[in-house]
């Protein structure tokens, strides 16, 4: 949910707590003043009549003097002192409906000590008929309020928070290979421009970062390649000289052997470095079944020389948005494993539809979980040629442009599975 919207929820709920907190206080009190009016004039006569019974002793007639229904009674002995006000119900057998009125019932004695009794009833029916329009209106001004309220505080709020998301929105699209500045709007809100500072020297940071360890790998990776090579070719020249036993041919042959194993780490390092910065961001249309062809071509005298059968079933080209290079490595790496860890006589198939390109070849069963074997350095077998970064590698592509990828392994067929269509942010 957004920060505005969020916001405006949140004043909505408050506004209407505090629109019917303050509607039922104002009723209540409009109620109050209304009833306590009706009292006083219940008191008011009451005590008009009581003064009369006084000094008369007698029941005058006030119903063509207030116009509403008395009831007095009196008594030839004395009685409590009592007096209350309270709302009563009365059946009309003219309108078939219970009226509602206010009455007040008081008890007294008279100068000759006698009792009397007098009731008062008022009706309220319009009263409560004013009370309920003048609900009714405070409830159209009320919500009426709330709607200009609600609508003023989202447009005022989306109105100071344009500069956050202009800047959430720019600091987004941040390449940290582009040497341009970030170029944050400017505001006049304190807090806002604290954020863009924070950004500015935030990436700032992250470039320099990024150019340094650019730098550094690029450096130790060439200084690496250079001492490799004469070694490798020192290792050449003295596996080539005469009169060389057993025990020194075989301590060359390890040597040469850890060699390439390093120089291959020092590439796929290289490789991984590369893509965990970005260098690789340049795209276009793809055919992976076009690089399996040509990969499969490659490995022809090594399948040849361990009878490897293939079978390729395209029903699809397989086409991608992505970088070529890391296409070809992607695939590459896939056919590397099929022959390397393959058995003599065994076989390799190779599907492509239009969501999935598999690989399928036979081999030693694994003796440990499929998916470990996309971490670095975890390797499945002893075998000196394998330094554990490709499928590493295989699995830093696919993440990169949204694909899965996941390895099964039944019995002695090993399966590699590439979804790369179908992905929502392919």
């Amino acid at each position: 949910m957004k920060l505005l919207t969020k916001s405006t929820y949140y004043f909505l709920l408050l506004s209407i707590v505090a629109m019917f907190t303050g509607g039922a206080l104002l009723y209540l009190t409009i109620k109050k003043v209304i009833y306590k009016q009706i009292d006083e004039s219940l008191i008011t006569e009451k005590t008009i009549i009581e003064d009369q019974i006084r000094q008369t002793d007698t029941i005058p007639d006030f119903e063509a003097s207030f116009g509403h229904q008395i009831e007095v009674k009196l008594l030839n002995s004395r009685v409590h002192s009592f007096q209350t006000i309270q709302d009563t119900d009365i059946y009309d057998a003219k309108t078939d409906s219970f009226i509602p009125f206010r009455y007040i019932f008081y008890t007294g004695n008279s100068l000759e000590k006698k009792g009397f009794i007098i009731s008062i009833y008022q009706m309220i029916s319009e009263k409560d008929e004013l009370l309920g329009d003048i609900s009714l209106y405070m409830s159209f001004l009320f919500f009426s309020l709330l709607l200009i309220s609600i609508l003023s505080n989202y447009l005022i709020a989306r109105n100071l928070w344009r500069p956050f998301y202009e800047s959430v929105k720019i600091a987004g699209r941040f390449d940290i290979q582009s040497d341009k500045p970030l170029d944050l709007p400017q505001t006049d809100i304190k807090e806002f421009n604290q954020l863009n500072s924070v950004f500015d020297s935030m990436t700032s940071k992250m470039r320099n970062d990024y150019l340094n360890l650019k730098e550094f790998s690029e450096n130790a990776a060439h200084e690496i390649q250079t001492p490799l090579a004469i070694i490798r070719s020192k290792a050449d020249l003295l596996i080539q000289q005469k009169h060389l036993n057993k025990e020194s041919l075989s301590l060359i042959k390890s040597i040469n052997e850890a060699t390439t194993r390093l120089f291959k780490l020092n590439q796929g390092l290289l490789l991984i470095s590369k893509i965990e910065n970005q260098i690789f961001h340049e795209k276009r249309p793809i055919s992976l079944k076009k690089i399996a062809e040509d990969g499969l071509d490659n490995y022809k005298e090594i399948m040849l020389l361990k009878k490897i059968t293939v079978e390729m079933e395209a029903t699809d080209d397989a086409m991608v948005e992505m970088n070529e290079v890391l296409a070809e490595v992607l695939i590459s790496n896939l056919l590397s494993n099929a022959v390397r860890f393959n058995i003599d006589r065994g076989f390799i198939k190779c599907h492509i539809d239009n969501m999935f390109f598999i690989i399928s070849n036979s081999g030693i069963p694994l003796t440990t979980n499929p998916e470990n074997l996309f971490r670095r350095f975890h390797k499945a077998s002893d075998n000196p040629q394998s330094v554990g970064l490709g499928l590493s590698i295989v699995k830093m592509i696919a993440d990169t442009y949204g694909m899965q990828v996941s390895y099964t392994c039944i019995d002695a067929t090993h399966e590699i599975k590439l979804r790369y269509r179908g992905i929502s942010n392919i």
